[in-house]
């Protein structure tokens, strides 16, 4: 196992806290374009965008290896199947939040989809491995804020916290994939594959669903640059860059950041103001993020070694 410096891990945690500022205010883009685009058109869009900068910034990368004689990892089939499963993962995580998303506020869009970090533990208890020790304490918590932030006097959840929870489940998914692959692919070429699955998917479905206008596209200009470059091919780049050398429960506790961004944005932008309940189920979301991290085991975030998809 390569053993990771000091300053790359600095490198790492700087990446990440980054990705999290960035993808904080995209929720306030992403509400945006709710009233022009339908979450399937807006995802094929974006991931499409995605992919294309990314292309441009790989072809500079590979000139630049060359140049520099730079030995990066070459392609191979983990990058090919890791960049597979990593983006219809993603993609799937996005439609969700952004189905969500109309349904619901953007702060309570940005912590319930922090919860991310929870479902990792959930995941290590479901392979049967023993769970840390803080970890069933912090699911309680979560809940505990899920109720307050969700539930109301009615003793009913909207479908968009439901569909935001399942993003959740999703994001660890991806999280916990690019940890594992980034380990023995590189990381420009790993997110290139996925951010192409993900735009295959999108556009299939978007051509199902029914293709955008060039008016509501024009209308949504800025956001899906916003979204599709930024946040897409430069957020997610630096997500899989930083997960090189941070483990990735480090990775998701600094990346779940977004959600106090997210909901700063939504105050600041889109003028939504939380309620006295929804700020108190936030403090204990935020706290669970906090208490999941400690004792996090190794195990939790790695594959046996004959896996299928590290084969």
């Amino acid at each position: 196992m390569a053993i990771v410096s000091h300053k790359n891990k600095i490198i790492g945690v700087a990446l990440l806290s980054l990705c999290a500022l960035i993808w904080g205010f995209a929720f306030v883009a992403q509400s945006n374009v709710t009233d022009t685009l339908s979450a399937f058109a807006f995802c094929g869009l974006r991931f499409s965008f995605s992919f294309a900068g990314l292309a441009v910034v790989a072809i500079i990368y590979g000139i630049c290896n060359k140049r520099f004689h730079y030995h990066a990892i070459p392609w191979n089939f983990q990058t090919i199947i890791g960049g597979i499963v990593c983006g219809i993962a993603l993609y799937f995580a996005m439609l969700c939040q952004q189905l969500g998303i109309e349904f619901t506020s953007v702060g309570k869009t940005s912590f319930i989809t922090a919860m991310y970090i929870v479902f990792v533990p959930i995941i290590g208890i479901a392979a049967r491995q023993k769970p840390p020790v803080f970890s069933i304490p912090a699911i309680l918590i979560a809940v505990l804020g899920f109720y307050f932030m969700c539930i109301t006097g009615r003793f009913s959840v909207t479908i968009g916290d439901l569909l935001v929870l399942m993003c959740a489940g999703m994001y660890s998914m991806q999280i916990l994939l690019i940890g594992l692959y980034v380990k023995v692919c590189d990381p420009i070429r790993l997110t290139l594959v996925q951010f192409a699955s993900a735009a295959v998917v999108g556009i299939v479905f978007m051509a199902i669903t029914g293709m955008p206008t060039g008016l509501a596209i024009k209308n949504s200009i800025w956001e899906i640059l916003y979204l599709g470059l930024l946040s897409g091919t430069i957020g997610f780049t630096m997500q899989t860059a930083g997960q090189k050398s941070v483990p990735s429960s480090v990775a998701t506790l600094i990346m779940s950041m977004e959600a106090v961004v997210g909901l700063v944005g939504g105050v600041i932008f889109l003028h939504q103001i939380p309620t006295a309940r929804e700020v108190l189920g936030c403090m204990f979301v935020l706290v669970a993020v906090v208490l999941a991290q400690f004792e996090t085991h190794k195990t939790f975030l790695t594959f046996r070694k004959n896996s299928y998809f590290l084969k």
